[in-house]
């Protein structure tokens, strides 16, 4: 059930769209674009339902991310990168960054966009452009989506903290 007063000043609340915000987790850069929230007249912020961020987060890692392209992990402690097409093995440094822009399109709600930067790797044998991994993505999308929710001054709800 989603609530529609605000879990601080118990005001009835409306859904507001915030244009842009913006969170960075080590080299991934996430961009929200024109996703909804719920403000009340004081002008406190909270996700448009209690299980939003979860509702996002989910998207992201298991539709959206396994389609970007996206190298393959080997080692452990000394990890090189293999190009998802050839298998040869990417570039040490990268080519340069890319913006990877995704539509989402959550139960009961206008759909919004995602973009994700991270640096690209090109394949020395195949020419392959590619993220490291998909693992390193996945990784580092929480921490950079919670920086993007604090971007937009949207605090966890009361007693997650």
């Amino acid at each position: 059930m989603t609530s529609t007063s605000c879990n601080r000043c118990h005001a009835e609340t409306e859904i507001k769209i915030i244009h842009v915000a913006d969170g960075n987790a080590d080299q991934l850069h996430i961009c929200l674009k024109d996703f909804p929230l719920r403000t009340c007249p004081e002008g406190h912020r909270q996700f448009v339902r209690p299980n939003f961020a979860a509702e996002l987060l989910h998207h992201l890692t298991e539709e959206d991310e396994p389609g970007l392209p996206a190298g393959e992990e080997k080692g452990l402690i000394m990890k090189k990168y293999l190009c998802e097409s050839c298998h040869a093995a990417l570039e040490p440094k990268p080519d340069h960054t890319h913006t990877f822009s995704i539509d989402i399109e959550l139960e009961d709600l206008q759909p919004f966009g995602v973009d994700l930067s991270m640096p690209v790797y090109k394949c020395s044998a195949c020419g392959k452009e590619q993220l490291h991994s998909l693992k390193e993505v996945r990784k580092l999308t929480p921490a950079a989506m919670a920086h993007a929710f604090e971007d937009a001054n949207i605090p966890p709800p009361p007693g997650v903290i």
